[in-house]
C-alpha cells in the first residue's frame, strides 16, 4: 500500500526495486538489502533511500514489519489479526472505494488496446488459478457469446503442457492474476511470449515482475473489508472489456449472438425470447 501510494513519483531505478519488493511480498524478510538491490540492478544507496521514502527508518525496520506480516494475503492471517467484515454498508463502501481508486490507475488507452487484441484474435486462451479461477470462468462465459474459440486454462483433468503446446501466432492470452499468484502463472505467460502471442494480464496493484511477461497489464484494487480480497473491480473490468468487444466486432458479434439465440429457441432451454430480442435477431439475419 505504501509503494502504490507513491509509485508514480518513483525514479526508474526505484520502480525496479518496488517491483522486486512487491513480487517478494511475504518472503521479503528472508532477503538482505544488498540482495534486493542486486535483484533490481540498483545500488545499495538507492535501496536505502527507497525504504526511507516508504516511511521506514531503514531496511531493517521494513524487514521486521514484513516478518510480522509474513502471511500477508492469507485469509488465515487476516482472521488471526482479528479482521472483521463490519456492517454490510462497510463492505459495499470498500468495494466502491476500490472501484474509484482503480479508475485512477487504469489506463483508457491500455483498455482499448486490450479490446483490440481480443477482437483480432483467432483464438483466446483464458488463464486463472485459485481465486482468479472464478473470474477466468466468467470471462470465458462472456467471450463465448462473441468468439467461437475461447479456451480455459488450466483445463480440468488435463495436463497443462498439452494445452499450452497449442499456443500459436494469432492467439491471445487473457491471464487473471490476483494475489496470491502461483509460479505457474508466470511460466505460462512466458511460454505465450515465446510463442509470439500477446498477453493481457488483469492483476492487483502488487503484480510486479509477473507483469513483465505481459503485453498489457490492467491493475485493479482488491482490498477486502473482511478476510477475503474483493474481486468486484476485476469482475466489472472483464464485463467492460467484453461489452466493448461487441462494438469492436460489429456485425460479426451480432450474427453470433443471433445464432446463439436461435439455438436457445431450438433447444427450448431458456424459454421464448422477448420481442425486442426477436427484432435484434431479425436485424442480424438481414446483415447477412
Amino acid at each position: 500500500m505504501r509503494i502504490m501510494a507513491i509509485f508514480p513519483e518513483l525514479t526508474p531505478s526505484e520502480k525496479r526495486l518496488a517491483e522486486v519488493v512487491l513480487e517478494a511480498q511475504s518472503t521479503l524478510s528472508s532477503y538482505t538489502a544488498a540482495e534486493l538491490a542486486e535483484s533490481a540492478g540498483i545500488s545499495s544507496a538507492t535501496a536505502a533511500r527507497f525504504f526511507k521514502r516508504l516511511g521506514y527508518r531503514n531496511y531493517n525496520e521494513a524487514r521486521l514489519h514484513s516478518r510480522r506480516n509474513g502471511s500477508w494475503g492469507s485469509p488465515l492471517s487476516e482472521l488471526s489479526d482479528g479482521t472483521a467484515p463490519g456492517q454490510l454498508a462497510d463492505h459495499f463502501a470498500q468495494d466502491m472505494q476500490n472501484l474509484t481508486r482503480s479508475t485512477e490507475i487504469l489506463s483508457e488507452e491500455a483498455v482499448r488496446d486490450a479490446v483490440e487484441h481480443l477482437a483480432s484474435a483467432r483464438r483466446i486462451w483464458v488463464l486463472g488459478y485459485r481465486n482468479s479461477r472464478a473470474l477466468a470462468i466468467y470471462a470465458r462465459a462472456l467471450l463465448l457469446n462473441l468468439k467461437s474459440d475461447v479456451q480455459l486454462l488450466p483445463y480440468e483433468g488435463a495436463s497443462l503442457a498439452e494445452d499450452v503446446a497449442g499456443f500459436a501466432p494469432g492467439d491471445v492470452l487473457l491471464a487473471i492474476g490476483l494475489r496470491r499468484r502461483p509460479r505457474a502463472l508466470g511460466e505460462v505467460m512466458t511460454v505465450a511470449r515465446e510463442a509470439g502471442i500477446p498477453t493481457i494480464l488483469i492483476g492487483d496493484p502488487t503484480v510486479a515482475q509477473t507483469a513483465r511477461h505481459a503485453t498489457i497489464t490492467l491493475r485493479c484494487h482488491n482490498r477486502g473489508q473482511g478476510i477475503f480480497d474483493s474481486t468486484v473491480v476485476a469482475m466489472s473490468l472483464i464485463n467492460f472489456l467484453c461489452s466493448s468487444l461487441v462494438d469492436s466486432l460489429g456485425p460479426e458479434a451480432r450474427k453470433r449472438l443471433a445464432r446463439i439465440e436461435d439455438l436457445h429457441a431450438r433447444f427450448d432451454d431458456l424459454g421464448p425470447p422477448p420481442e425486442s430480442l426477436e427484432a435484434l435477431t431479425k436485424a442480424a439475419k438481414q446483415d447477412k
